[in-house]
């Protein structure tokens, strides 16, 4: 057994001095770079210019009949597509106030359609959300409302 324990430790010792010698020569590499003058890319310069997503939370709401009783729920995965140039953080200070204005619209709009079969309509979602967000955020802030999932569930 003790030949075994040592080939352990002979393995630990050679995986340290791997590791070791990578953080070396990493530093290294960087330093060569910086003396034969090459240059990061410049903050966008090489990167692959498109359109910045966000993800939401997801959006999960009761369904109510006539009567004022939960018969099923309904719910959401967003994403938003950005116009060009525009960033997280651009939305970050008004995100809660339109994830609330989108809630509000859709129990609105679920309200209205409790009725029927089913109360996500994809097309008609996707263009409420759009005024939504443009009412909130102001016109051409969000270029797209993308749903990513929709699932509507019977109360068990």
């Amino acid at each position: 057994m003790g030949q075994r324990g040592t080939g352990i430790s002979s393995a630990r010792r050679a995986a340290r001095l791997v590791v070791v010698l990578a953080a070396l020569l990493v530093p290294a590499g960087a330093l060569l770079a910086a003396e034969h003058g090459e240059k990061k890319p410049a903050k966008g310069e090489g990167a692959v210019e498109g359109p910045t997503f966000i993800k939401m939370a997801p959006i999960v709401l009761p369904i109510f009949n006539k009567e004022n009783k939960v018969t099923r729920q309904a719910g959401l995965v967003l994403a938003l597509e950005l116009e060009p140039g525009k960033t997280a953080g651009d939305l970050e200070p008004n995100e809660r106030k339109l994830r609330d204005a989108f809630i509000t619209d859709l129990y609105t709009l679920f309200e209205q359609t409790a009725s029927a079969e089913h109360v996500i309509d994809v097309a008609l979602v996707k263009d409420r959300l759009q005024q939504t967000s443009d009412r909130v955020l102001g016109p051409g802030f969000v270029h797209a409302v993308l749903i990513q999932q929709a699932f509507e569930r019977a109360k068990r």
